[in-house]
């Protein structure tokens, strides 16, 4: 029962009801647990620290507690400079740098020993343009948009294809994290242009909402795995594709072979802000 989608899920968990509505028998249902895996998410930018890589454990699937975390792992970052840093555990399975400072061309290296396995992970820091404004606009309800204030990016897009970009929204200091609100896009098409007039919300704002956009630049190889990631939470429905494990970039360099999933990523940071006013 592993890699189902959430629809999978509840038409099993509906089969499963009704079964028992309709018989006295108890049906115990024993599922495959599979291998317990770390789980790794981090990030290193050229804004200043400090960076965290949180390490947590695949829990089971009916599990509804949160993950729990991989608790005294050692975890260095090392860049093409020469710079090595060994984080801190601040809280289980959150370990933050102190001094290290990203820079925009360098790549970095992290490197993680937990549970008598060895796991590294490697990205760069690409450069990033900035954001020339932020366009408000208030639209009235109609179709599949509902009356309020919309946010539209405007900014140069930097001759040379390979850029790729994820645009962050804050409402109030709150990331907006729904699955329509993670945005990336590449530059192939739109390579050296000047890109205006990009709705980034698809909830309206109110008047008063303080609104911060970033951009940030991602790898080529991040940009696949966010598009990955974005077919695997909206593939859905009575004819979805059969679900697939998401790539990672985390690698063991043991011979036990023993996976990771997550993501280590790099990026430069563009950002702006604004209140919405009537």
């Amino acid at each position: 029962m592993k890699n189902i989608s959430i629809s999978q899920r509840l038409f099993f968990l509906l089969l499963v009801l009704a079964g028992l509505s309709s018989c006295e028998d108890v049906v115990d249902v024993k599922l495959d647990e599979g291998q317990t895996l770390l789980a790794v998410d981090g990030w290193v930018t050229d804004q200043p620290g400090p960076y965290t890589i949180g390490l947590s454990t695949t829990a089971p699937y009916f599990n509804n507690q949160p993950a729990p975390g991989a608790r005294g792992a050692e975890v260095t970052i090392t860049d093409n400079e020469g710079n090595r840093e060994t984080l801190q555990e601040a809280e289980p399975g959150k370990y933050l740098t102190q001094t290290l400072r990203g820079k925009t061309g360098n790549s970095y290296t992290l490197n993680i020993k937990w549970n008598g396995e060895e796991y590294t992970a490697r990205t760069r820091i690409n450069r990033v343009p900035a954001i020339d404004s932020l366009g408000i606009r208030f639209r009235k309800g109609g179709g599949f948009m509902d009356e309020g204030y919309y946010i539209y990016y405007f900014g140069p897009e930097p001759a040379g294809v390979g850029d790729n970009y994820r645009f962050k929204v804050y409402k109030n200091d709150t990331l907006l994290s729904k699955p329509q609100n993670l945005i990336v896009a590449e530059d192939k098409l739109v390579d050296g242009n000047y890109i205006g007039n990009v709705q980034l919300n698809f909830e309206p704002f109110k008047a008063g909402d303080k609104v911060r956009v970033e951009n940030w630049s991602i790898t080529d190889d991040t940009y696949t795995f966010y598009t990955e990631l974005q077919q695997q939470i909206l593939n859905g429905g009575l004819f979805a594709n059969p679900p697939a494990n998401v790539r990672t970039n985390v690698f063991n360099r043991n011979a036990s072979g023993r996976k990771a999933v997550g993501w280590f990523g790099g990026a430069g940071v563009a950002a702006r802000e604004v209140t919405v006013t009537e």
